[in-house]
């Protein structure tokens, strides 16, 4: 699992917490993943090194969040997707995400004619 992340780029605490057992599997950890399922859902992620993606590999303080004053350490990560993390946020926040949505709709069109 930790080599996995590596070659997809990730380090730091994510490797860490994946070499520890606290990342089991390679799958968006958030309560809702956007991914289009066309592209594999929450199993599918892209690789750091082919630049920024909404699917890049990210971590998300939990189940502390940081704003809660969860820190960032190996008990308190799991792995997710960059829109996922930011959507979820925003969610939270009653931050405006129409642009997400609007992104998430476009990767499902461009999944789905793939």
């Amino acid at each position: 699992m930790a080599q996995t992340l590596r070659d997809w780029g990730v380090k730091g605490i994510l490797v860490r917490a994946a070499e520890l057992g606290y990342i089991t599997e390679v799958k968006c950890g958030m309560p809702t993943c956007f991914c289009p399922e066309d592209l594999g859902g929450a199993w599918y992620f892209e690789r750091l090194a082919a630049g920024y993606s909404d699917w890049n590999p990210t971590h998300e303080h939990f189940p502390a969040s940081k704003r809660d004053g969860g820190h960032r350490t190996v008990d308190n990560s799991v792995l997710t997707h960059r829109l996922c993390n930011r959507l979820a946020y925003s969610i939270e926040s009653g931050r405006s995400h129409a642009s997400d949505l609007e992104r998430i709709r476009r990767a499902r069109e461009a999944a789905a004619g793939s």
